[in-house]
């Protein structure tokens, strides 16, 4: 650090350290400076998503309660960018050596990405539209990773022009198109580890098996392109640290199958697969892949991962109110008079947000929403069902469940949100998705 850039931290810390103290403690001074770039940036976020501080003695129902009368909107996210920056202390102290790529397309909203680009974090992009969304945040190319196996020709060429090198691949087909395209790119193979212990798995879709990654690393020296790391993905929902033992053992196998051909890999990618609020889950996670890659691989090895979930899950909660109800006959499932008797009554719901909307993660991400209610009640849960508001039958968001009566205008809320909800969410039928309002709860960013 020159001269001159430590007396400008002294004057930002209003001269508490004197220069020589300064340069015999270059690090914390750089460490502070970086803390302070950090802090500038996401009070600038703040202020541009008008986000408003969320005080600890102020519940959830109570901060919904309080945007009723300030909207006219049926249903609407709560997002806490507190709960991000916390999930990024939590990383920086479990994997301190492992560098996020947040997954753009697990909640791709402004939101989340600036406040993510604030605190340091890489991307995991798939395709064109999320390259060209990160690069207009201001994020240089070098910490975006491409990390779709099957490009599209045209967003290959727009990764090109923008100096995105770094790519993931699986097949043939794709080192020949690259070859064609964009020779300089930095290639990333990835292989089909055991996704058995996950909820979603990947290995049907992409992923070479081990057996042949020896001939397409083989292939890619033969077309002069540049391997330099593995990646894989052990599924959505993983449930077995094992799964992150087994694959990083697999990956050693491929750097060792490189080193035959006289090839250098300098880069594993572990994927995702990171829960957001089992801590017990995420701590096994964490302690594998620490031990494994400390074991297998040197220090000069760049360890990436490609969380999604993890950081976005818990940051939203979805408020949706009741738009429609129907009292139902329980012995033939018809339409029942007002006058049937409560243990003779089933009610159907029709909520203003559904399974074409934010509950779209019900039929894409096997996600089981939990309705919560906004006010208590000493009514006794009843049998019912509840419904989207679209006039398609599939639009149903729970079955056979047990909830007490709601009337028309009651509100409903849905923690743990935010992770592939808005990001496939349409405005089919003419329902736009919900509104997002940005708060903070209390973080202590000095550890940021």
């Amino acid at each position: 650090m020159s001269k001159r850039t430590i007396d400008q931290v002294d004057e930002t810390t209003n001269g508490t350290t004197t220069t020589n103290e300064t340069t015999e403690n270059n690090g914390t001074v750089e460490k502070k400076f970086k803390v302070s770039n950090i802090q500038e940036k996401l009070q600038s976020i703040k202020k541009e998503l008008d986000v408003k501080p969320w005080a600890p003695e102020v519940s959830i129902q109570e901060l919904i309660t309080s945007l009723l009368d300030k909207n006219d909107r049926d249903a609407f996210f709560v997002a806490d960018i507190g709960v991000i920056m916390k999930q990024w202390q939590k990383w920086k102290k479990h994997l301190p050596n492992v560098t996020p790529f947040y997954a753009v397309k697990c909640n791709p909203t402004v939101g989340i990405l600036k406040v993510l680009e604030a605190l340091g974090s890489s991307f995991d992009c798939a395709s064109r539209t999320e390259i060209e969304t990160v690069l207009n945040l201001g994020v240089d190319p070098t910490r975006i990773i491409y990390a779709n196996p099957c490009k599209q020709i045209s967003a290959l060429k727009f990764a090109r022009t923008n100096n995105v090198k770094l790519m993931t691949f699986d097949n043939v087909s794709e080192l020949e198109k690259i070859e064609k395209f964009f020779p300089e790119a930095e290639l990333v193979l990835r292989i089909a580890p055991d996704d058995s212990k996950a909820l979603m798995r990947f290995g049907t879709k992409f992923g070479v098996h081990i057996d042949d990654c020896a001939d397409l690393l083989e292939m890619a020296k033969e077309m002069n392109l540049k391997v330099v790391g593995v990646s894989f993905h052990v599924g959505s929902g993983c449930f077995d640290a094992v799964a992150y033992d087994s694959a990083l053992t697999m990956v050693k196998k491929v750097f060792d199958m490189a080193k035959n051909l006289g090839m250098e890999l300098k880069l594993v990618d572990v994927g995702g697969g990171f829960s957001g609020s089992n801590d017990e889950m995420f701590g096994k996670f964490t302690t594998v892949i620490r031990e494994k890659t400390a074991e297998l691989f040197d220090s000069s090895v760049r360890i990436i991962a490609e969380p999604g979930r993890y950081f976005a899950a818990s940051s939203h909660t979805l408020a949706v109110t009741v738009i429609s109800k129907r009292i139902v006959k329980l012995e033939d499932n018809r339409q029942h008079p007002r006058r049937t008797s409560n243990n003779m009554r089933q009610y159907n719901y029709y909520l203003a947000d559904g399974v074409y909307g934010s509950f779209n993660n019900i039929q894409f991400d096997h996600a089981k929403p939990t309705p919560l209610l906004l006010k208590p009640t000493p009514k006794q849960p009843t049998p019912c069902t509840l419904f989207g508001p679209t006039c398609d039958s599939i639009d149903v968001i729970a079955r056979d469940i047990q909830v007490p009566e709601l009337k028309i205008g009651d509100w409903l809320y849905f923690a743990e949100m935010g992770a592939y909800t808005t990001a496939s969410a349409s405005s089919f039928n003419g329902f736009c998705p919900p509104p997002v309002y940005y708060y903070c709860s209390p973080v202590d960013e000095d550890q940021l």
